[in-house]
């Protein structure tokens, strides 16, 4: 975490509530860890919408800057009485066209891969995702999938999102960021126009 503030990341992501997920962390540790994220750098709880549902107080315990939350469009909508602001997961290239972005704060794209929600490495479309972020603007697009030092630059360039997302591609190995990589990745993408 230290690592990504220092090289000048604008926001960290916390997976909670993915216990498959060699990124998970407990709620305990998100809390500990989310404390820590200075003023001016948001913290992002990456989790499913039932998994808050199920655990009611979580939100107001971690008080995260933002929630990306994955499943049930309709369920998360109802989050939004909680107050950070919403990210709504799309996976292009999933055959499901453009989703309703109404009641989000932002968009998320990400690499469809069956069966998976995320964190598979492989890159986007960057056609489809420049038309995702036509098709819901006025709502802003974070970019992801695949993105590492060496392409962020480009896909910046090609998608022109509001923001980009990594996590494989600054590992060392599953779960595990390289502290070089993330500041390589930081670096090429505000090269890029960040």
């Amino acid at each position: 975490m230290a690592n990504a503030v220092e090289a000048g990341a604008d926001a960290l992501g916390f997976i909670c509530g993915f216990p498959e997920s060699p990124r998970n962390v407990p709620a305990s540790r998100a809390r500990e860890l989310m404390r820590m994220v200075p003023p001016f750098v948001d913290s992002v709880l990456v989790t499913r919408s039932e998994f808050v549902e199920r655990n009611p107080g979580i939100v107001r315990r971690l008080r995260p800057s933002a929630l990306q939350l994955y499943g049930p469009r309709a369920r998360a909508r109802r989050l939004e009485r909680l107050g950070p602001k919403l990210i709504l997961p799309h996976f292009v290239g999933d055959g499901d066209g453009i989703p309703d972005a109404r009641g989000f704060d932002a968009v998320l794209s990400d690499t469809y891969r069956k069966g998976a929600f995320g964190g598979s490495g492989v890159v986007s479309e960057w056609s489809l995702c420049r038309r995702l972020r036509d098709a819901i603007a006025p709502t802003p697009l974070i970019l992801s999938g695949g993105l590492n030092q060496e392409n962020v630059g480009g896909a910046i360039r090609s998608v022109r999102p509001y923001a980009v997302d990594v996590s494989t591609g600054v590992e060392a190995s599953p779960g595990i960021k390289d502290r070089a990589k993330v500041k390589a990745f930081v670096l090429a993408a505000k090269r890029g126009g960040y």
